[in-house]
């Protein structure tokens, strides 16, 4: 027995080391995304909270721009490491609940879908803290109401956890309400004790820079993430999202958390973690059923939260289990070539090659474009003024283009969609250069004058330079010199 337990446990040691391992070897080679940009470039600026998220990822990454450092993957280690803890909390909880070997498969689950691997333990975005802390809270939950521990220090890792959850993203507010519920079904004796309220204390602390900010700002992040539902149905969102639910998760591990909830939990742990994670995914898949403009991966901590089940359920199939695993493994090798194959092709558009210049409207790349290759045209063709006062029409083109340029020439932004640019005194500058960059295939090429007189500028040139994606133009790159209008008095 001890001699299996031992092999459990190098297993395990031997799993997170590859993990990390894989993780540090592809560091560099992922292409920044837009949304990591964008932190990347807000976080230079500090602030209590931020208009998208809460503040965590944009206060981790103005920690390690103090030292000057702009290589965009040593933003990505905290991520890893949340990434890692996330699969040693769920390795943990599958332990508690069922067994080691379950938990070993858990944490395994988790490494190997896509979105977890990737959003959840790679990228500059809060999934990777909110999933760490939720992970990490449900564990010691399940300690405190289930095992009757009472150690102080519990209490405090709780309330510590909860409150980078609350400072990582606003998913945390629905599991922090399922959570309270839970003590209340299942231990309510202790809601009036000196340790739940001192655990309850510091949790709510992580509410306070987002609330305060909030105030301070006419409550815009509230008011951003409220009308983020159009309450408009389509169809053709529905199962989109439901489609990248499935994928995000691996479609194996779909299925087996489908067929776990499909049966009546068999123990109060079982019961727990259903609790917590049934309102994120109920809730947000109730928006993607009303609403043309959400976002699949809002529900996805709720999954998470039942990776435990799913992997008891692999373990004890009755049939078909050596046939699933190896399904289950053909499926993440799949996902591992789709997703290298569409890097590579963003790089250098091998699978629309023969298409020429005739580039079908279904090949977009542009989340993952080389905007070093933009900022060396630019540098190349614009002078230094020009360099110094460059704004885009949105948020993210801005933050690619600022980290593209290592910092030198921060990119504004000019017109409604500029996220948290507005809150930062980059756009009190004069801009005098805008730049917009447009896939070839490009339908609605509008003409942006009438609006931009609207936003108090003119426009008194205009260029435009070919973007190319390996041999083959792919865009354009438009340089449009501007002029703030003065108001005469």
């Amino acid at each position: 027995m001890k001699g299996r337990l031992y092999s459990q446990d190098h297993l395990l040691i031997f799993l997170f080391i590859i993990f990390c391992f894989i993780k540090l070897a592809i560091i560099k080679h992922v292409p920044l995304i837009n949304d990591e940009a964008y932190s990347l470039t807000i976080s230079r600026h500090f602030s209590l909270s931020y208009f998208d998220h809460p503040p965590l990822m944009m206060w981790i990454s103005y920690f390690i721009h103090q030292f000057e450092i702009i290589e965009f993957h040593i933003f990505r280690i905290p991520y890893i490491v949340f990434g890692i803890f996330t699969s040693f909390f769920l390795f943990k909880i599958g332990s508690i609940v069922y067994s080691k070997e379950i938990g070993v498969v858990s944490a395994i689950l988790y490494f190997i879908s896509p979105f977890f691997f990737l959003s959840g333990g790679l990228f500059i975005v809060p999934d990777a803290s909110l999933n760490f802390s939720i992970a990490g809270a449900t564990y010691i939950a399940i300690r405190l109401i289930f095992n009757n521990e009472n150690n102080i220090i519990l209490w405090l890792a709780l309330g510590f956890l909860l409150s980078i959850a609350f400072l990582s993203k606003y998913q945390a507010y629905l599991f922090g309400i399922a959570l309270f519920f839970a003590f209340f079904f299942w231990r309510k004796n202790v809601l009036f004790t000196k340790n739940f309220n001192i655990s309850l204390l510091i949790s709510v602390a992580g509410l306070l820079p987002v609330l305060l900010w909030n105030i301070g700002n006419n409550f815009e992040s509230f008011a951003f993430h409220g009308n983020r539902s159009s309450f408009v149905f389509d169809l053709s969102n529905i199962f989109y999202s439901l489609f990248a639910q499935l994928f995000f998760l691996l479609p194996t591990t779909g299925f087996l958390i489908f067929l776990s909830l499909n049966n009546k939990p068999t123990s109060k742990y079982e019961k727990f973690l259903i609790l917590l994670a049934l309102p994120t995914i109920i809730i947000f898949n109730f928006f993607i059923l009303l609403s043309d403009n959400s976002f699949a991966h809002w529900s996805m901590v709720g999954w998470m939260l039942l990776i435990p089940i799913a992997s008891y359920h692999l373990i004890f199939m009755k049939s078909f289990k050596l046939e699933f695993i190896i399904f289950k493994a053909l499926s993440a090798l799949v996902a591992v070539i789709l997703i290298s194959s569409l890097i590579h092709h963003a790089r250098t558009g091998f699978i629309t090659r023969s298409y020429g210049d005739k580039i079908p409207s279904w090949d977009n790349t542009r989340e993952l474009l080389d905007w070093r290759l933009v900022a060396d045209i630019l540098a190349k063709n614009l002078k230094e003024e020009e360099l110094a006062s460059l704004a885009t029409l949105n948020w993210y083109d801005s933050g690619q283009l600022t980290v593209a340029f290592n910092y030198k020439h921060p990119v504004g932004v000019i017109g409604p969609n500029s996220n948290h640019f507005k809150f930062i005194n980059l756009n009190d500058k004069n801009f005098m250069t805008l730049i917009d960059v447009r896939l070839i295939h490009t339908k609605n090429d509008f003409e942006i004058k009438e609006e931009f007189i609207s936003y108090g500028y003119n426009l008194t040139n205009k260029i435009k330079i070919p973007l190319f994606r390996g041999n083959e133009k792919y865009g354009t790159i438009s340089v449009i010199s501007i002029e703030k209008v003065i108001e005469k008095l």
